[in-house]
């Protein structure tokens, strides 16, 4: 687990980039050719590989595969081909361009700095992208022989791997890598087990806004430079999701009772005892309890089992199996919990909905789907007394599924340089105006939660970030940042209402143990491990950094230790509603637009709950 994150950063770039590559787009300075093996020669002096190579000269991309460069190649067999060809009814003189370009592509991935061996994989769905922009997942499973094997988008197992070239890695398999080009729905009625989920799915009328792969309202900055990788991902606005579904078996053994043949009129009423009784028979109301019922399986964003929780180098090593994220789901303003696991919506008891995930990643041509254990419902009591009522942590980056659709989020090589966004980008998720400069960063050498970061700067900027939809309820909300004297100071608003006074993001810069506003002490440095000095600084306005996140500064160590980490106490609110909430923050210095505001991570707790809040 804790290689997904960087395989998937390091993947991303160079994978988007090189959609629609072919030989032609090469740069000249890269056009060395090796005198030994490349990935292309390989394949061409494999006799099992000379049907691949064949499409490697036919798309132009042989050409490719021989340039320095660092590929994963997981070319199919020459049997392979044969029988995927068969499959497809087709002979090799009707087999398109088009089509073999999707083979190649779809079998190779492209990075800036390295290849990938089969010890870089790990058995919790490692995800890579491909040349073709769609996911090479890489998953275990063990043979007749009780032999452990690699398999490929639950398909291809590897059968000669870390086959090293000058040029990167061939890992030779069964079966041709294909991307799903079906549809949820279609995906859905394809599983016998998700006869009754699939008929509801398909009445919500899900399916149809589920099936376009880029926002239409999305209009690609004037300035845009299509033979800048870095810019590739703003190209388009993609859109993706991901559904958590139940079996028949899972449904009827939670109490659905099905009568004659009215599938859809049993699952509404099964509904009803969770999502009230509007609009009873219109399953595509959003009133509906059928609909709703199905809302709260979908988040717009797509990402297989190895992608919900962060537990990269930035979390603690004695917290990544406690690791947590919060998704809103299509249900509006509610929300999942998902812990390392993973586990959905785990309750104080213990109990949590689970995967099945032997069944589950089932691709579909823009997300997954995942076969739940057991049910998944929005219970208002269990929900709003129990998941969701306790510290509610998210990184800025975890807002927007933009971020996670169009592969930025837990990019590392996308933002290990300084990267943005187009204003209109996000949508509601995230704005800034024309006054902002927006930079996008990570890296596992600095303090951040997630290792990532946000800054914004700019003599005029303004930015709104749409938080986390949390249930009704008194918050106590923070901002959580690293002081540095290259901060500024800015104006925060939630909801439009400014909140306090003007921070000032430099203090505490060298060190807020030096600066009595703030009044940091080390826990090891008081003589009751800080719990007195914790008070104090609340008092001032301020908390440490928690214990979960952790940098490699310092020879390693926890963020609470580092006295530049901190959380801002930016004040207590009553939401009387389930709705939207923002945060907003405007520039108040007077010093230059060079200073920035460090976006990192909010958090939401209920006021009743701070007394006993612990340090993680």
């Amino acid at each position: 687990m804790k290689k997904i994150f960087r395989n998937i950063a390091l993947l991303a770039t160079a994978a988007a980039a090189l959609v629609a590559c072919n030989s032609d787009d090469i740069k000249d300075e890269a056009m060395y050719t090796f005198t030994g093996e490349t990935v292309a020669s390989f394949c061409q002096n494999t006799p099992e590989l000379t049907s691949f190579y064949r499409m490697l000269e036919l798309t132009d991309n042989a050409s490719l595969l021989s340039i320095y460069g660092h590929f994963t190649c997981f070319p199919p067999t020459n049997e392979a081909i044969d029988k995927w060809l068969q499959g497809r009814g087709l002979t090799w003189d009707e087999l398109t361009l088009e089509d073999m370009q999707k083979v190649v592509y779809s079998s190779t991935i492209r990075n800036n700095s390295q290849e990938f061996l089969t010890t870089d994989f790990t058995d919790n769905a490692t995800s890579l992208l491909s040349m073709q922009d769609r996911t090479i997942q890489i998953s275990f499973a063990t043979n007749d022989l009780g032999q452990r094997e690699i398999v490929v988008n639950s398909i291809a197992t590897i059968i000669s791997g870390d086959n090293e070239v000058h040029n990167g890695v061939v890992h030779v398999v069964d079966h041709v890598i294909e991307p799903s080009e079906e549809t949820f729905l279609q995906r859905l009625q394809q599983q016998p087990a998700f006869l009754i989920f699939s008929k509801a799915f398909d009445a919500s009328g899900f399916n149809e806004p589920m099936s376009i792969l880029y926002d239409p309202d999305y209009v690609a900055p004037t300035n845009y430079d299509s033979e800048d990788p870095s810019q590739s991902h703003f190209e388009h606005c993609k859109l993706g999701w991901t559904v958590f579904a139940e079996t028949d078996d899972v449904l009827r053994g939670a109490g659905l009772t099905i009568t004659g043949a009215d599938t859809l009129a049993a699952v509404e009423q099964f509904a009803r005892q969770w999502y009230g009784s509007d609009d009873l028979g219109n399953y595509t109301s959003e009133r509906n309890p059928l609909h709703r019922f199905i809302a709260y399986h979908i988040l717009n964003r797509q990402m297989n089992t190895g992608s919900f929780v962060y537990t990269g180098f930035a979390c603690a090593p004695t917290y990544r199996s406690k690791a947590y994220e919060y998704y809103e789901t299509m249900l509006p303003y509610r929300m999942i919990e998902i812990k390392a696991g993973p586990e959905i919506n785990r309750q104080r008891n213990g109990q949590s909905v689970r995967l099945d995930e032997a069944s589950s990643n089932i691709e579909t041509m823009n997300g997954y789907i995942h076969t739940l254990r057991n049910l998944l419902v929005y219970d208002e009591e269990v929900m709003t007394s129990d998941v969701l009522h306790k510290r509610i942590r998210f990184d800025f980056y975890a807002v927007p599924p933009q971020l996670t659709n169009n592969h930025i989020r837990w990019n590392w090589d996308y933002l290990s340089s300084a990267r943005a966004f187009p204003q209109n980008f996000c949508g509601d998720y995230f704005k800034y105006n024309t006054g902002s400069t927006l930079t996008l960063w990570a890296s596992d050498g600095w303090t951040n939660y997630q290792s990532d970061e946000m800054l914004i700067a700019g003599p005029m900027y303004d930015f709104t970030l749409r938080m986390l939809p949390v249930p009704p309820g008194n918050y106590e909300i923070r901002l959580g940042y690293r002081a540095e004297n290259w901060r500024g100071i800015a104006q925060l608003f939630i909801d439009g209402q400014i909140a306090g006074i003007p921070v000032d993001l430099t203090i505490g810069y060298n060190g807020a143990e030096n600066d009595p506003r703030i009044g940091y002490m080390h826990d090891e440095d008081t003589s009751d491990d800080g719990i007195e000095n914790d008070k104090m600084m609340r008092n001032h306005g301020y908390m440490k950094a928690p214990t979960s996140m952790y940098t490699g500064q310092e020879g390693g160590k926890p963020l609470r230790d580092m006295s530049a980490c901190l959380r801002i106490i930016i004040g207590q609110y009553l939401f009387q509603d389930y709705g939207y909430h923002y945060f907003r923050a405007k520039n108040m210095d007077d010093k230059g637009g060079g200073r920035q505001f460090h976006a990192d991570y909010i958090e939401y707790i209920p006021v009743d709950l701070i007394r006993d809040e612990d340090r993680e």
